[in-house]
């Protein structure tokens, strides 16, 4: 054998081993993971140069060192050596990491143990690949919000998103297009055609037809039916994804609840509608008026110049009759105008609601009932009490009215309520921090929505022809509107009304009153009463003295007491024991001269037209008399 070939063998294979070596090392040590071998000692015996700028040291200051004293005790017994020792029992290993880095911070790895066995097969070192996932990870992460972000904002919104097949078919819905919906059951939407909840038949295929166009698509406000069957107004817009092959691949849908949207439109315009008819009712009114003064004035003078005996004094009486009942009717239209001015003292509302409550359930037929639900008894208010009786029983009757032939309830509520928490229903600025809220709830026949739109115009009624002179809810309106206040209502065919009466809480609040002089004294003989007695309390308010008598013994009792005598007497008509002719009795036996107001009905019986023709009545006011009415009529019959 040639020595010397042998020994040339030799160094090139040398020069083989080394050219491998440097092969080898330079890949691994330009590899973008970092490499590392480990003993069973858990010590490292050799590392790449990515590992050592990982750990910002030299190879030298690694290898010989355990990996506890590279990653902490606590990590390496923890999270660390039971994987190691998975891979020493044969298994190849790959888990997720994180760890803190000297001068980089905390970053992620993804981590590979592979068994390194010898010839003999016995593993006695491994082989351990980690990957820096932190860029992946903080991507991921940022995905991770990004989405949970939206999913927030499409939960929060509300604004319902719908997700389509393009033959209509849903597919997702969020939560706000299930409440807009009034769906209780989300998979109840997964079977359904969107068409079914179209109330137009055939709308959605013209929908579906311009969204063929690849253009985003508003559709404006579309009529629906909600899963309970109940209408609904959405604004709705749409987008068609298609597919590589420009194939419609689904439709996405937003739904807008436009039901306040209308609500407020509807009353603005009736706002704006009964702001026109207000003024020109209001001054045709003042014009009637001006007309009734002029054949007031004429009459009064031919009723001086005849005799009382005379035959025509009765004709001229009827005259004056007239003329009130006419003044009484143009009142009540500029009333709904809001051009008469209420006379205002701070009232209880519950005392007002409360007698207006106890009158309307002695009339109520027996196939009704009146519930009263009160959670206040201090609810003050800055009103006319007559007139605030006026709008409770007006409503309160318009709804025994509607349930003439049903059985059921009449509910009655009085509670507050926040101003804050009502601006959005009012839709006005707060002039209260806190209201007084009235409901009425009937379970009548209820209004459909053309129905519902008129109900505050003058003249305007559902009842038939002579029953009725449609100014009941139009004079409601002026009250509430003159006293701060806001009336809404809701309305449902077969099911029912509900009415809101929202009135401005003047807790502590000492208003202004008119104080008469002297502090006159008055005998006021009762009707009905209730309306005697919110009468009585709105002239007590209004600084007068009153006493009230029920029967014709009291009455002449009272009147023969020159001490005490009254300076003023009200009559009201409907009084259970003392008749027109009883005053007339009184004032003739007793030789009188003290001033009597009398409060009828517009129909006189033909006691009441002799004792309006006797001149004892110095004023003669038509019911529903307001406080200013009143206090008016008081002032001119004393001074």
């Amino acid at each position: 054998m040639d020595h010397n070939n042998d020994i040339s063998g030799q160094d090139d294979y040398t020069k083989f081993l080394s050219r491998e070596k440097y092969f080898s090392d330079h890949i691994v040590n330009n590899s973008r993971s970092m490499i590392s071998i480990i003993n069973r000692d858990y010590v490292y015996e050799k590392v790449n140069v990515p590992f050592c700028k990982a750990q910002k040291g030299m190879e030298e200051s690694i290898i010989g060192k355990s990996l506890g004293d590279i990653w902490g005790q606590d990590t390496f017994q923890n999270r660390i050596k039971p994987n190691i020792d998975k891979c020493f029992d044969g298994a190849t290993v790959r888990y997720e990491a994180s760890f803190n880095i000297p001068q980089a911070g905390r970053r992620f790895f993804e981590v590979v143990f592979r068994p390194f066995p010898v010839e003999s097969g016995e593993i006695t070192h491994l082989l351990a690949e980690t990957f820096d996932i932190t860029d992946l990870k903080l991507s991921e992460k940022f995905a991770s919000e990004k989405e949970e972000e939206f999913r927030r904002f499409e939960t929060n919104l509300p604004i319902g998103f719908l997700r389509c097949t393009p033959d209509g078919m849903m597919m997702h819905a969020n939560k706000a297009f299930l409440i807009i919906m009034d769906c209780e059951d989300e998979n109840l939407i997964y079977s359904t055609n969107l068409r079914s909840y179209y109330a137009e038949e055939g709308l959605l295929d013209m929908h579906l037809e311009q969204l063929m166009d690849h253009k985003p698509k508003s559709f404006g406000r579309i009529p629906l039916k909600t899963c309970k069957g109940n209408e609904i107004v959405c604004r709705i817009s749409a987008f068609m994804t298609f597919d590589e092959s420009q194939n419609p691949s689904y439709i996405d849908f937003s739904f807008e609840d436009s039901s306040r949207e209308l609500m407020l439109e509807n009353r603005l315009l009736q706002a704006q509608k009964l702001e026109t008819i207000g003024a020109l009712a209001g001054g045709i009114a003042h014009d009637f008026n001006n007309i009734l003064a002029t054949i007031s004035g004429y009459s009064e003078l031919l009723q001086n110049d005849l005799p009382k005996s005379s035959a025509f004094a009765g004709n001229v009486a009827k005259i004056q009759i007239a003329v009130s009942k006419a003044r009484s009717l143009t009142n009540q239209i500029l009333t709904f105008s809001r051009q008469v001015e209420q006379e205002k003292v701070l009232v209880n509302v519950y005392e007002v609601l409360k007698e207006t409550i106890g009158f309307v359930r002695s009339a109520a037929p027996s196939n009704i009932r009146i519930r009263s639900t009160i959670r206040v008894k201090d609810a003050p208010v800055f009103a006319d009490p007559t007139q605030l009786f006026r709008v409770f029983l007006n409503l309160m009757t318009n709804a025994l009215q509607s349930m003439e032939e049903l059985e059921g309830t009449i509910s009655v509520t009085l509670a507050t309520v926040k101003g804050k928490k009502i601006q959005k229903e009012l839709n006005k600025d707060i002039v209260a921090d806190e209201f007084v809220l009235v409901t009425v709830r009937d379970m009548g026949k209820g209004m459909d929505p053309s129905l519902l739109r008129r109900i505050f115009e003058p003249f305007f009624t559902t009842r038939e022809v002579g029953k009725g002179s449609g100014l009941g809810l139009s004079v409601v309106h002026g009250i509430v509107s003159e006293m701060g206040g806001e009336i809404l209502v809701s309305s449902k065919v077969n099911e029912g009304s509900v009415f809101y009466i929202y009135l401005p809480f003047f807790r502590g609040y000492a208003p202004l009153t008119l104080i008469p002089e002297k502090n006159r004294k008055i005998l006021f003989v009762t009707g009905n009463k209730h309306e005697s007695r919110i009468l009585s309390l709105a002239l007590e308010s209004a600084g007068y003295e009153m006493t009230l008598s029920y029967d014709p013994g009291h009455l002449n009792k009272m009147i023969s007491d020159k001490k005490n005598s009254p300076d003023l007497i009200i009559y009201m008509s409907d009084a259970e024991l003392v008749r027109a002719e009883d005053i007339i009795c009184i004032y003739t036996d007793q030789k009188i001269n003290t001033p009597c107001i009398l409060i009828s009905d517009s129909n006189l019986t033909s006691e009441e037209e002799k004792l309006v023709n006797s001149g004892i009545v110095s004023q003669q006011l038509t019911k529903p008399v307001s406080l200013r009415e009143i206090i008016s009529a008081i002032q001119v019959s004393i001074n």
